[in-house]
């Protein structure tokens, strides 16, 4: 392949890495902003109780999805700011090349957790969604929503593992991130 080709090629692997890393930018972001959202519900809620002692049904519900919508989505954005826990006693010392190639080693088993959590997560939302799952309170917000969350999520830590796996290649066999 002439040279022209193939920085054409890394050009565009790194256009559509960048990409992948904005989105999952973008969506810590996003999902930072819900916990204001659950935070004025919480004063709402306190208020309500304690000061007018009219309790809402909706507000300990509406937080719930909020977190559980926040911890799923955040997966990808968790990943690419490198806040996963991890057993560090060997892996620190190593030198960068070393663990790229320790991360190429466990990248198989990652994919596969992520490919069942997207096949599983995806049944899980369908099957909700099939008969319009609503939550069994007085306010019944739909919960399919919710669900749709879990592949979402999957599909999004997927997307960021892919690109810390093409970015390990790279480290390991050149030494470094270098794209020219």
């Amino acid at each position: 392949m002439p040279l022209n080709e193939q920085r054409q090629g890394v050009k565009r692997l790194v256009k559509a890495l960048s990409i992948a890393e904005s989105l999952n930018q973008w969506m810590g972001r996003l999902l930072a902003s819900l916990f204001y959202v659950m935070m004025v519900a919480m004063v709402f809620e306190v208020i309500a109780r304690y000061v007018f002692n009219a309790p809402t049904n909706w507000v300990y519900e509406l937080s719930s999805f909020i977190f559980t919508v926040t911890c799923l989505l955040g997966g990808g954005y968790l990943l690419l700011h490198k806040g996963h826990i991890s057993v560090d006693i060997l892996y620190n010392r190593l030198s960068p090349r070393g663990r790229a190639i320790m991360d190429l080693c466990s990248a198989p088993l990652f994919f596969l957790f992520i490919a069942i959590l997207l096949w599983q997560g995806t049944i899980f939302f369908l099957n909700s969604l099939s008969f319009w799952e609503h939550t069994i309170t007085a306010w019944a917000p739909p919960l399919y929503p919710i669900k749709l969350a879990l592949p979402i999520g999957a599909a999004l830590i997927f997307l960021q593992g892919l690109v810390k796996f093409i970015k390990d290649i790279f480290i390991a066999t050149r030494g470094q991130i270098k794209w020219s």
